[in-house]
């Protein structure tokens, strides 16, 4: 039985700064997470502005938006829940429009919405 080779001090140094540079970069890329989950890029998605409706007996708004304008899919209008109704204020159904949304409590909710740019 022979026994196991005993490290180096040159190994044991190598070893040392090979994690010291795997936790450093572990420690930046968490660091890029946490500020990208805490100021995420603003993205909108292009649509077509439908119609707004209310649930009888409810003050819930709601928009539908078309998500697919130029193609005839069935079913690629959304409904999205309205939290400030001021936000639909001026829309005409047939305007094309950018927007946001967020998913809340299991539900699609419009967050920001305005007349596209051509």
């Amino acid at each position: 039985m022979t026994a196991a080779p005993l490290p180096t001090l040159r190994s044991l140094a190598a070893t040392a700064a090979l994690l010291l540079c795997c936790l450093a970069g572990a420690a930046s890329a968490q660091a890029a997470a946490t500020t990208a989950a805490a100021d995420p890029a603003t993205v909108y998605t292009h649509g077509e502005f439908r119609a707004v409706s209310q649930e009888p007996g409810s003050r819930d708004t709601f928009a539908h938006i078309k998500v697919a304008p130029g193609v005839k899919i069935p079913f690629s209008t959304i409904t999205f829940r309205v939290r400030d109704a001021a936000l639909l204020k001026g829309l005409q159904p047939g305007t094309r429009v950018e927007f946001r949304s967020e998913r809340v409590e299991g539900e699609n909710v419009l967050v920001a919405i305005r007349p596209r740019q051509q």
